[in-house]
């Protein structure tokens, strides 16, 4: 009888422990290349990936290969990987960097990550080739693993805070033609 409230007690204080060393509540990226692609990723606790893939680059004699423009998909990542990225996240503390390193430059590659935790939230936009270096190094790993994920098609509709940043603004409707009369 006494093991009951022991095995109870050991369980909670696990939840517990677990819920403090989460590290976040919500994450995601947005990358824009200039000639290679636009496309988010937010990650979840679980193995699951989500991914909006907005643009790529295709070759001309590419007409079948995935990832599509303007659809989104689902994947799983690995369990070593899913790790060593909490871990570092949790590592770099995202909300000691500044929102945003821009440089005024035409072309090149920008960057947004969005991150949720016990009630705060940051976006960090770079567009720079003096961002951190910690910064620099988890987008560089973002990438990789993205290029490397076996993407299936889904029709659940995806919300991406570090797309806000990285999207061009949809552009206003061009004004009606004039009447010939």
């Amino acid at each position: 009888m006494k093991t009951l409230p022991i095995a109870i007690f050991l369980s909670l204080s696990l939840l517990s422990c677990n819920e403090k060393n989460k590290a976040f509540d919500s994450f995601d990226y947005s990358f824009s290349g200039t000639f290679s692609e636009l496309y988010s990723i937010k990650f979840t606790e679980s193995d699951t990936v989500f991914v909006r893939q907005y643009w790529i680059r295709r070759r001309f004699n590419d007409s079948i290969s995935k990832p599509q423009n303007n659809t989104n998909y689902y994947a799983l990542i690995n369990q070593k990987e899913k790790l060593k990225l909490f871990d570092y996240i949790a590592k770099i503390n995202l909300f000691k960097y500044k929102s945003e390193y821009y440089k005024d430059y035409c072309d090149g590659s920008e960057y947004a990550i969005n991150i949720e935790k016990d009630f705060k939230s940051k976006i960090i936009f770079v567009h720079s080739y003096e961002a951190p270096k910690k910064l620099d190094s988890l987008s560089l790993w973002i990438n990789n693993i993205k290029q490397s994920l076996l993407l299936k098609e889904t029709k659940k509709e995806l919300f991406f805070g570090s797309a806000e940043v990285t999207m061009p603004p949809i552009p206003p409707p061009p004004p009606p033609l004039p009447h010939n009369e």
